[in-house]
């Protein structure tokens, strides 16, 4: 379909819908997500969301239906204020689910399961944040913005001896990992395990929510690597394509990037 929004490319949908948004962890330059994809988050945040088995349970099969496509037809006509909490969470997760290549890319789902196993977990969070940078800027975005969300709540699991959704970190991360990070069923498997699903990934969400903005923010090796080179790195390079640029840049990582101190993060990570 034309219009679509349900299984369609990330390109795709960004060319169709992107907007600016002021959800998710960012500094002056406000993050681009698809304009539907906000609209899910920005209702359901309006919502009692201690409502118990919120995202974990799959809400009514036929409205979904219904939904979805009433929204291939025309998001900007659906009331997504008429449905319950638990339906819209489970409208988000079929939406992110049905994203053609994840919010973790196929072929960088192998690195964070890798950086997942680090023991030290002052390396393990640098690593993480190093490899978000590579992340295409529209998956970068959204996934800043889902965790930041996911991680505001699980504030509301518990919110006194009676009411809560019963929804921490970890069972959020459990419930939202095969929906953003899972193996290309193409792929083949290590021996006879098939890790579709597997602790190390639902761990790397889990991280993930429990990292906060330092997250998003560019370790401090990189804003100095910037900064030192913006003269050489800089200059003339909105006349590069893609793969003239990566030399530039490796260029100047073999000059002196070997050469730039710690990152404890300082600036959001926008590109």
């Amino acid at each position: 379909m034309r219009n679509a929004t349900f299984g369609v490319p990330l390109e795709t949908l960004m060319e169709r819908q992107s907007v600016e948004t002021d959800l998710g962890a960012h500094g002056r330059q406000k993050l681009q997500v698809p304009q539907f994809f906000e609209q899910m988050i920005t209702t359901l945040s309006s919502m009692d969301l201690a409502v118990e088995g919120i995202f974990r349970k799959n809400g009514n099969i036929r409205r979904l239906r219904e939904v979805t496509d009433a929204v291939d037809k025309d998001y900007l006509r659906v009331d997504l204020k008429k449905d319950t909490p638990v339906q819209i969470a489970a409208l988000l997760k079929k939406f992110l689910r049905e994203i053609p290549d994840p919010l973790i890319p196929f072929r960088m789902r192998r690195l964070f399961l890798a950086i997942s196993a680090i023991q030290s977990q002052r390396e393990r969070l640098e690593a993480f944040r190093y490899a978000v940078i590579l992340l295409p800027q529209a998956n970068r975005d959204m996934l800043n913005v889902l965790m930041t969300f996911l991680t505001w709540v699980s504030t509301f699991s518990y919110v006194d001896g009676q009411t809560g959704s019963k929804m921490d970190i970890l069972n959020l991360a459990t419930v939202i990992t095969p929906n953003i990070l899972y193996a290309d069923v193409k792929e083949p498997t290590r021996g006879d395990r098939d890790d579709t699903f597997s602790y190390e990934a639902c761990n790397v969400i889990q991280q993930f929510m429990e990292s906060g903005e330092f997250l998003w923010m560019l370790p401090d090796a990189v804003i100095a690597f910037l900064r030192d080179n913006s003269t050489e790195f800089v200059d003339g390079t909105s006349e590069l394509n893609t793969k003239e640029l990566l030399k530039r840049c490796d260029r100047q990582i073999q000059h002196g990037f070997a050469n730039v101190g710690g990152s404890t993060g300082s600036s959001t990570l926008r590109p």
